[in-house]
């Protein structure tokens, strides 16, 4: 009977065990990351990714989300957006309700309905299209309008003596983005008796023709050339313009604010001014910490996709932790209730429809190097 009884003593505190450790081992939280991983727009994707699995690494090093790790699901939509769909699809059927993502604007035609039919959550962080602000949906932003960039770009043509005759090349796979930012452009430079004399689409991954595209540009005399694409792109207009001894001062929108601008465009790119959404010059502790960081674990400098992936990270995991929620509506409502978040350059300013707005910079490539413009 003894034997009996010390054996049941030994099941019970077994079984104690077993429920004190599984109420310590709570479930992770989940989410999913949409981006272009593969392809000519990949390394907005790619360097998306990585600011990601910092923010994750970071917040699972202090315990996670009120002690629950976070876990993230991978998946290239290739720039495409009946892909971007069917992967999103993907992630809501395997039970995620939260998606960081996607990173380019074309991607929102699809990508917004459905997560708006599911009551998912977009944590988007270089969406920009102004045509997706000032919506009421299930999309949070951390990144500025396309209509400020434009403005940025005319300022900068005023300074340099132009803006009277443009020229503009633009990617049509993604005219989400470059559409609006070259009508911004137009509205901006009307003012000022400027115009665009010449404007061409070309379609990225399509093997376009970048000589005859440029040559074409230049027959029509402008004043100032726009190139609205992404990094490789733009960088293969621009040794297209060099080869042809251009003069006329060439600009760039944010999309085209990465590295491989410089890797592919060489001496090509020398003097080309580009919008920025990051200060790579700030030395605000935050900033340098993360740099740093960045740096070791990647070897190359982080970008306004890294810097702005990891902010939107940061910004859906201070709203879980303080509504302690799973609910989608729940941490849109927090997120928009909060309003103003310190990333790590400046505030991030979200309103009531979860549309961001922050500082945007002016570059030049000096040496090889993104430069500041003064």
């Amino acid at each position: 009977m003894n034997r009996w009884k010390v054996f049941a003593k030994l099941v019970l505190m077994i079984g104690i065990i077993l429920t004190l450790t599984s109420c310590g081992q709570q479930e992770p939280v989940t989410i999913g990351f949409v981006a272009s991983l593969t392809g000519s727009t990949s390394e907005l994707g790619v360097n998306g990714r990585n600011g990601l699995m910092m923010a994750i690494e970071e917040i699972n090093a202090t315990g996670g989300i009120n002690g629950r790790s976070v876990e993230v699901v991978v998946k290239d939509d290739k720039n495409d957006p009946q892909t971007g769909l069917a992967v999103d699809q993907e992630l809501y059927e395997d039970g995620i309700s939260f998606i960081i993502g996607h990173m380019t604007s074309n991607m929102a035609a699809l990508s917004i309905p459905f997560v708006n039919s599911k009551d998912m959550l977009m944590i988007s962080p270089t969406m920009s299209a102004t045509t997706l602000f000032n919506q009421d949906d299930h999309l949070i932003g951390v990144v500025s309008p396309n209509s400020d960039q434009a403005v940025i770009i005319k300022e900068s043509m005023v300074k340099n003596g132009g803006g009277k005759k443009v020229a503009v090349i633009y990617e049509s796979q993604n005219l989400a983005y470059t559409g609006t930012v070259k009508d911004c452009l137009a509205k901006e430079i009307e003012p000022l008796g400027g115009q665009f004399i010449y404007e061409e689409a070309f379609l990225s991954g399509a093997n376009p023709n970048y000589l005859d595209i440029s040559q074409r540009v230049l027959n029509s005399k402008p004043d100032s050339i726009v190139i609205l694409a992404s990094s490789f792109d733009a960088a293969m207009f621009c040794q297209q313009f060099y080869k042809q001894n251009n003069q006329t001062p060439v600009y760039l929108a944010a999309w085209s604010m990465n590295n491989d601008l410089l890797l592919q465009g060489g001496q090509s790119v020398e003097d080309v001014e580009i919008t920025s959404l990051i200060d790579s010059d700030s030395q605000i502790p935050a900033y340098t910490s993360f740099r740093e960081k960045y740096l070791r674990k990647y070897g190359s400098e982080p970008t306004f996709a890294a810097v702005y992936t990891y902010e939107a990270a940061m910004v859906l995991f201070n709203a879980m932790a303080e509504s302690n929620s799973d609910d989608p509506e729940t941490i849109k409502k927090t997120i928009i209730k909060k309003g103003t978040y310190q990333g790590l350059q400046s505030e991030i300013n979200i309103n009531e429809y979860g549309d961001a707005s922050r500082t945007i910079y002016q570059y030049v490539v000096k040496d090889g190097q993104f430069k500041k413009a003064e």
